[in-house]
């Protein structure tokens, strides 16, 4: 399969080119120049819709990362813009050309509590794709936008597209890891994220089977995530301490559980989270032992 990734000079777009590029055929489409010789790389902004029409032929499927990816370091407009517009042109310039296959990096942001203005309680736990998305910041807005421009697009020309909502994706790098064990050790300002995290090379494989999802439906949405939170922390101590007006809780909410299922994911997709905190952090800094009221 010959794959586009756009962003795929980012952080994340990096793993995603090197993973996939094992048994696929990957270029990237980026603003930035790829950091390893040897992949082609197309130097398009995804605003430019005649740039994005122009290089996309040829595909049989995209990955699409490119975007600004939370709302603190740039103006709600250009965020939501870049995000919106950027899915816009590069969803046309794929139907253009008759791309078949299209994945959508889209975010756990879109149920509105990872930058809301004002408290947002879940309903049940653990979440999942039945869950309301209620976005109010600019960047979960966006992408709550571009899933339903993606719903579009499938419906108007058949192209089979997934929406791959991960949390906080975790990747093994030095300067990551320093700031994933602050998180660890300040849990208590991060019930807005529900501690929920995927690690990038789980994130690479959700792709991976994406791009080959085969369903009646031309669009479907998945929650990709780890099994586990990122504290240690028993899940119905965190929710009991920082979520008490959530009544509805599943029986598989067993020990540190993700509060985001991903069920849905491993039954269509075949997914399986392979990697946890350990992976990445050796240990957890705060023991299981611990609970949320110390």
């Amino acid at each position: 399969m010959k794959v586009l990734v756009t962003g795929g000079s980012g952080l994340v777009g990096r793993y995603v080119v090197d993973g996939l590029s094992s048994d696929m055929d990957v270029d990237v489409l980026d603003v930035k120049p790829y950091p390893k010789e040897g992949t082609r790389t197309h130097s398009v902004d995804v605003l430019d819709l005649r740039e994005c029409t122009r290089v996309i032929a040829g595909y049989d499927g995209v990955v699409h990362l490119a975007g600004i990816p939370h709302p603190l370091n740039d103006p709600p407009d250009r965020v939501f813009q870049t995000n919106t517009m950027g899915t816009f042109n590069v969803l046309e310039a794929c139907a253009i050309n008759g791309v078949k296959r299209f994945v959508f990096v889209s975010s756990e942001s879109t149920l509105g509590l990872a930058f809301s203005s004002n408290r947002i309680c879940p309903r049940y736990f653990p979440i999942d794709e039945e869950h309301p998305l209620a976005p109010q910041d600019p960047y979960g807005l966006s992408k709550a936008a571009a899933e339903l421009l993606c719903a579009g697009y499938a419906r108007r020309v058949g192209m089979r597209i997934a929406a791959l909502r991960p949390p906080w994706i975790w990747v093994p790098e030095d300067k990551e890891r320093a700031l994933y064990q602050g998180l660890v050790r300040e849990y208590a300002k991060w019930p807005q994220n529900l501690w929920a995290f995927v690690h990038v090379y789980d994130l690479v494989d959700a792709i991976r089977r994406a791009l080959g999802v085969k369903s009646s439906d031309p669009f479907e949405t998945f929650f990709i995530t780890a099994d586990e939170n990122w504290t240690g922390i028993e899940s119905r101590s965190l929710i009991s301490h920082f979520f008490p007006e959530t009544a509805r809780i599943a029986e598989s909410i067993v020990g540190a559980a993700s509060l985001i299922s991903s069920e849905k994911a491993k039954k269509m997709l075949g997914y399986q989270p392979s990697y946890s905190v350990a992976d990445i952090l050796g240990m957890n800094s705060v023991a299981r032992s611990s609970s949320a009221e110390e």
